[in-house]
């Protein structure tokens, strides 16, 4: 009932605001003198439960219904009633495609058109289904456009990311971070991807920790072959990176490496960033949570600790590096999209121990069965010499 009072109060104020407007002012004309057709599309475009604009005149003029206004977020009010130039200035081909419709006198009908919309504070891609069909005057000129619009910026992005998460498989635990890394190349939820595996052993004598990050792949990783015979992989690390090194002794780093956080402000929320010399690893393994990282070019990414629990004597956990998209906040959605992906590639790994563990105690198994045979032939060759 709430709900529905809030979206009559909202509906009622745009219906307000559209017959105080002075029209007699612009190119259209009074109300009074617009004709019955067109009213009776204006009332269908307020009337309608689903998202629908009206373009209208030769700058056209923007209204829209209350189903229209969690698409267009911080756009609205201001964009109501106002010159299309004005109000969708990041997107001259929503322009081009009205007066296609004014010239042509078709409809054009879209699906997922990807736009680029500042709208939240910040440019993100927007994905839309849309209709846009011409008005017609009585003598058959186009008198404005009425457009059904509808977001798909969700639908995109879940097929997006499924379609990252479905091409993960398993290998052994060094593959495996390869594998991973191939299969998040080009993807636009993750711009970049790195992975560090983390040793921790201690020695049985001394006592003495050793914590030990391993750089094992990243999405920017170039096999170079060398005089046809030999293969050496290149890294081809960005120069707006922290520092990136192939071995880094966590035991010699501290929290006093990490210069600071700052806070990053869109128009609805705020988040908290590192800025940092080099990538925080230790950071992430001892708090166990995400820490995200504001680059030199003031780029985003965040560090993802990885718990690798396997019943084996080799203590590993690992740290995934991931770009956040330019287009995209870090909102909530974005955050169950990296956890989702955590969970595959969690998978991945202990699966990729396993299948070490598996080689191992096989080999272990042959050893044996090799010592045992040695063992016996020992034995067949004394008993063989005593008969003699």
């Amino acid at each position: 009932m709430t709900n529905n009072n809030v979206n009559d109060n909202e509906n009622s104020n745009l219906l307000e605001r559209f017959y105080n407007h002075d029209w007699s002012l612009t190119s259209l004309g009074s109300i009074n003198s617009w004709e019955p057709q067109i009213k009776s599309i204006l009332d269908l475009c307020f009337k309608s439960g689903f998202p629908t604009y009206m373009f209208m005149g030769q700058n056209w003029i923007t209204i829209y219904n209350e189903a229209s206004i969690p698409v267009m977020k911080s756009l609205h009010p201001h964009a109501f009633i106002k010159p299309a130039i004005e109000t969708w200035h990041e997107m001259p081909e929503l322009i081009t495609k009205l007066e296609r419709v004014r010239e042509s006198g078709k409809g054009i009908y879209e699906q997922n058109f990807y736009m680029e919309l500042s709208r939240d504070g910040y440019k993100e891609e927007i994905y839309m289904d849309y209709s846009h069909n011409p008005i017609y005057k009585f003598d058959g000129t186009v008198w404005g456009v009425i457009s059904i619009m509808t977001e798909s910026t969700q639908k995109v992005l879940n097929e997006r990311r499924l379609e990252a998460l479905n091409k993960l498989s398993c290998q052994t635990i060094e593959s495996a971070c390869q594998i991973i890394m191939k299969a998040l190349q080009n993807n636009q939820d993750i711009p970049y991807a790195l992975i560090y595996l983390i040793d921790n052993n201690t020695n049985p004598i001394t006592g003495f920790n050793s914590l030990v990050a391993r750089l094992v792949a990243t999405t920017f990783d170039e096999v170079c072959k060398e005089e046809l015979v030999h293969e050496k992989l290149k890294r081809n690390i960005p120069d707006y990176f922290p520092e990136t090194h192939e071995m880094i002794d966590l035991t010699k780093i501290s929290d006093q490496d990490y210069v600071t956080y700052m806070e990053v402000k869109y128009a609805t929320s705020t988040y908290s960033f590192l800025r940092c010399e080099c990538w925080p690893i230790n950071l992430v393994m001892k708090e166990e949570k995400p820490i995200k990282v504001l680059l030199k070019d003031n780029s985003q990414a965040i560090l993802l600790p990885i718990k690798l629990t396997f019943c084996n004597e080799r203590n590993l956990s690992a740290v995934l590096i991931c770009g956040i998209n330019l287009f995209r906040k870090l909102d909530d959605k974005y955050m169950e999209f990296y956890k989702s992906v955590l969970n595959y590639v969690n998978r991945i790994l202990i699966r990729g121990m396993s299948i070490e563990e598996e080689k191992r105690r096989a080999k272990i198994l042959s050893d044996l069965n090799h010592q045992n045979d040695m063992f016996f032939q020992s034995i067949s060759h004394e008993l063989k010499s005593n008969e003699y």
